[in-house]
């Protein structure tokens, strides 16, 4: 509103202000039409962000329809869950399979003798070396800062040597707190190694069993004698359990022959004591039984007096591989696998198995069975909310197309020619068949899934879907996925993009193929001639693969008479690091004769493959071994084109690059070696992009957030809204404008006015002035 001042009709008796409102509410109806022309762009675009969350999410459906991953769906059943479960990690054969859990895989477990306190310093001074598996020693020294239960558990778990330590209190009246050992690693390979040198005080024993003294635990009041071990009771057995004692008859002992029953929980027998003080063998069978003997002071026992003895065996746990027996029913024999934890991969294609417990040793028949099939339904289920995505896109286009004759209301993209395209668009894309696809199933149609009257999907044969799914799995994956089919099985296809153009007979040229990085060590003398003898001196190595340095491999102190009995032992070193282990390293024995060399080969393809031996001047086994000084040869990655088109190597795989006109981001692995290499072609493929591709590339050129269709739609309609909104700013500036003329305009009428109805008066006054004089 304007600032000026405003007359309402003191001389005129006019509502100036309602006449200004009117006219420029007259004059405004230009801004009404835009303001409404504005507010409908605005639900045009509100329409357009609700279309793209529903193209959103069917792009997101059919790029899960065009991995691999989203058919591996197996049903798995096992008739004992309590000896092992299984997953699924990929393919898995239909099948039924029949095993039995022989071992568990454990951890090495000692334990040392008993202690009376955990916290005082009773243990003597010097160090204590640990080793796990074939690994090297490492010193933990033990000092006066240190030298309690507690400290040494301490300084054990802080040098991080593969073992924890912890204290235990087994509850025993004297000397309950004893050091336990468990290696960190299960495996049979992953025993704990000990040279314990400790002087001066209370040293520690894990090789040694004991027994502990006996125990009261219930004696009348009436009993007079003391029940001790023996004083050459050694302790024989291997199991750790406890002696319960209990006396049949009452009794003086020394006046009485007195029979005492006994149990370990599994043998039982009875001894008889006949004198005060004297030896009392404990025996099974008439013969001595793990070395217990025990011995009575003067004095009386009562029929009913229990009391315990408890055996201490310092291994309470022996490593272990854990393994399974496959196969093996009736007559057959069975394939045993191993594995150093408890996990099983691959031993059935597909299934990672993980054992829990162990079948019985004294049941043959105690087996699990484990039946795989394809879970049909569930990848049904895939397809169908792939559907519903699709449906979704449909209704809610269809609902923005729809014109209701009695309210007189429609959608507001109504007939919007762009929303039309993406919908042809997509229709397409869905009911398309597959170019080379072969066996019948190249279409939604051929598995049952048809369009009705309204453009939707809707699985109008389930017998047929499910006959696709059962009975035509190969063939029904290669519907939804991208394929490539190729004249040489040495280039496989693994991917293609979205850029990547479908077609026949690409031309596949490769000048270079890929080779792994490998050491090739200094010649030295075979070992089948020259027996070459490793000692603590000579026998660490350390290997740096494709940038992983490995742990310090400690070669078995031995003498070796073949070169290829060299190599196992260096690959079975590398193979049980835990760095470099699984990196597929490979090490050989090159023969020349009277001379050869190690060869250490990358598990890996490429220019960044390499191995190479660390060398510490401290070390002088890589000088015997030959790898000092070897040679250092890297990797090389792949080169060549596809379809003409410009190619980039990685290891084996041969990428084509982003802006080739066919073979962009299609993706392939090259096997061939340079032997196999020919001057030109060394093979072609032919590209499929399956239905989830397709879909996908379809609504991905919809929804991109730059340059797809709504985003350039929305665009365009937000530039109206933009201008739309300063034509409405510009005209609302124009009409204030109007105002303040409008009511300047009637301001002059007023003053006009008023100037005439002074004068008219005026001249009233004048006229009767005369008119009195005349009078």
């Amino acid at each position: 509103m304007s600032g000026s001042q405003t007359i309402e009709g003191l001389i005129s008796n006019l509502d100036i202000s309602s006449i200004v409102d009117s006219i420029i509410d007259a004059e405004r109806e230009p801004v009404s039409v835009m303001e409404q022309d504005k507010a409908f762009k605005t639900q045009q675009v509100a329409a357009y962000q609700a279309v793209l969350a529903k193209f959103l999410s069917l792009e997101t459906s059919a790029s899960l329809l065009k991995r691999e991953t989203q058919f591996n769906r197996y049903n798995v059943s096992i008739s004992d869950e309590s000896l092992l479960t299984a997953t699924t990690t990929g393919q898995v054969p239909e099948g039924t399979y029949s095993l039995r859990v022989e071992s568990l895989a454990r951890n090495h477990q000692l334990a040392s003798q008993g202690f009376d306190d955990a916290t005082t310093a009773l243990f003597g001074t010097g160090t204590i070396n640990i080793a796990v598996g074939d690994d090297g020693f490492t010193a933990i020294t033990v000092d006066s800062a240190n030298n309690t239960l507690i400290g040494i558990k301490d300084a054990i778990n802080d040098a991080n040597v593969g073992v924890t330590a912890s204290i235990i209190n087994d509850g025993s009246a004297s000397n309950p707190f004893r050091l336990l050992l468990t290696s960190d690693e299960t495996g049979a390979a992953q025993n704990i190694r000990l040279d314990v040198n400790l002087a001066g005080g209370a040293n520690l024993d894990f090789e040694n069993g004991s027994f502990d003294n006996p125990e009261t635990v219930t004696f009348s009041s009436q009993s007079s004698s003391a029940v001790s071990l023996g004083t050459s009771a050694s302790f024989s057995g291997s199991k750790n359990k406890i002696y319960t004692f209990t006396v049949q008859d009452s009794g003086t002992i020394g006046t009485n022959n007195i029979t005492i029953n006994w149990s370990d929980g599994t043998n039982s027998g009875a001894i008889l004591v006949t004198e005060a003080d004297a030896e009392v063998d404990v025996l099974l069978d008439g013969a001595e039984f793990d070395g217990l003997k025990l011995a009575f002071t003067s004095g009386t026992l009562t029929a009913g007096d229990k009391f315990q003895v408890a055996t201490f065996a310092p291994l309470l746990q022996e490593a272990s591989d854990a393994r399974i027996a496959i196969g093996g029913g009736g007559q057959g024999s069975p394939i045993i696998a191993t594995s150093t934890t408890n996990t099983f991969k691959d031993v059935i294609p597909g299934l990672t198995l993980n054992v829990t417990n162990v079948s019985d040793p004294d049941n043959p028949e105690d087996r699990v069975t484990i039946k795989t099939a394809l879970d049909a339904s569930a990848i049904k289920d895939s397809v169908e909310s792939f559907i519903g995505k699709y449906n979704d896109v449909m209704d809610f286009i269809e609902s923005q197309f729809t014109y209701d004759t009695d309210t007189k209301e429609s959608g507001v993209l109504f007939a919007d020619y762009s929303l039309q395209i993406m919908q042809s668009s997509l229709r397409v894309a869905v009911t398309s068949r597959i170019k080379g696809l072969t066996g019948g199933i190249n279409s939604l149609a051929a598995i049952g899934i048809r369009s009705d009257v309204n453009g939707k999907l809707r699985i109008a044969d389930s017998a047929a879907l499910t006959k696709a799914i059962t009975e035509n799995f190969e063939k029904f994956k290669d519907l939804f996925l991208n394929s490539g089919q190729s004249t040489n099985s040495r280039i496989e296809f693994v991917s293609a993009a979205n850029e990547t153009v479908a077609g026949s007979d690409y031309n596949v040229e490769i000048t270079q193929a890929a080779s792994k990085g490998y050491l090739q060590g200094k010649v030295i003398s075979d070992p089948a001639l020259s027996p070459l003898t490793l000692t603590s001196s000579n026998n660490k190595v350390q290997i740096r693969a494709d940038g992983l340095l490995s742990s310090v491999l400690t070669l078995t102190e031995r003498t070796y008479e073949s070169g290829a009995d060299l190599a196992e032992e260096l690959q079975q070193r590398i193979d049980n690091d835990d760095t470099i282990g699984a990196l597929g390293l490979a090490v050989e024995w090159v023969d020349n004769g009277e001379t050869g060399y190690l060869k250490i080969i990358s598990g890996t393809y490429g220019k960044n493959s390499k191995v190479e031996a660390v060398v510490d001047s401290t070390e002088t086994s890589l000088y015997a071994l030959g790898l000092s000084g070897g040679t250092l040869v890297f990797g090389t990655d792949v080169a060549g084109t596809i379809n003409g088109e410009a190619a980039t190597g990685n290891g084996q795989i041969l990428t084509g690059n982003d802006d080739n006109a066919t073979t962009a981001g299609l993706k392939l692995r090259i096997n061939l070696t340079d032997s196999d290499l020919v001057s030109g072609v060394e093979g072609t493929i032919s590209i499929i992009k399956g239905l989830g591709a397709m879909v996908e590339a379809a609504a991905n050129n919809i929804t991109r957030a730059t340059d797809g269709t709504i985003a350039r739609r929305s665009a365009a309609i937000n530039s109206q809204i933009t201008d739309l909104g300063e034509r409405i700013e510009d005209y609302e500036a124009r009409l204030e404008r109007r105002r303040d003329d409008l009511h300047s305009q009637f301001l002059a009428m007023e003053e006009a006015l008023s100037k005439y109805q002074a004068e008219a008066q005026y001249l009233e006054a004048q006229i009767a002035s005369l008119q009195n004089n005349y009078l």
